[in-house]
């Protein structure tokens, strides 16, 4: 059975419309307010991907590749700003910098970002955010943030990212090594759940002060 074509563009808009409701908890931190945006542009590039892939019946590869690659980009970014130790800083930024020489090499190269998914690339993408997470969540343990987890947003989104993208790479190898189509697209469907769950606990649980 297919998933409804509006299935996640609604998944979306519930943590949108969860954190315009709560936007006065983390209204003054300028990288929180842009992950309310990022979720934002997730929703309409959601629904401009069900639009031309399954409405107008056109390839939508564009739409998904592009949003992979930012996607990487803004979760590096916002976990960035939670990091303070400089020899971790350094590794996000490298990370940051070999995904985007790989992405450009990929692209130019090998896989054009109109005609085709960019798998490789966006499996690595998720190798990468995974280990940018880690990282996030060392600088956690080693200061009084751990005391207050549960009252930062930061943790919910970064908690989220995590489990999403840690158990979608072998959900991925899965629908590889097996074809089972039906399998992986529920998969993804309760990890996207999972992940978004967590985002409104964030925006539920959260206080201000705690989102510096």
């Amino acid at each position: 059975m297919t998933i409804p074509i509006f299935t996640y563009p609604l998944i979306y808009l519930s943590s949108i419309l969860v954190g315009v409701f709560n936007y006065k908890n983390f209204s003054h931190n300028k990288y929180l307010k842009l992950f309310l945006y990022f979720l934002i542009y997730t929703f309409f590039s959601e629904l401009v991907g069900v639009y031309v892939g399954r409405i107008l019946i056109v390839k939508n590869n564009v739409v998904y590749n592009l949003w992979n690659i930012i996607n990487m980009l803004f979760v590096s970014y916002l976990l960035l700003s939670q990091v303070t130790n400089k020899f971790k800083r350094n590794i996000i930024y490298s990370l940051v910098a070999i995904f985007i020489i790989t992405t450009l090499v990929n692209v130019l190269f090998y896989a054009g970002i109109f005609e085709y998914p960019l798998m490789k690339n966006n499996l690595f993408a998720k190798t990468l955010v995974v280990g940018v997470v880690i990282i996030y969540f060392t600088e956690v343990l080693e200061n009084d943030k751990i005391l207050n987890f549960k009252n930062s947003l930061f943790f919910w989104i970064a908690l989220g990212v995590f489990l999403y993208n840690i158990a979608f790479l072998p959900a991925m190898a899965l629908f590889k090594y097996t074809s089972v189509y039906g399998m992986f697209q529920y998969i993804t469907l309760g990890l996207n759940l999972i992940m978004h769950t967590c985002f409104i606990l964030g925006f539920i649980l959260s206080k201000k002060e705690f989102n510096n």
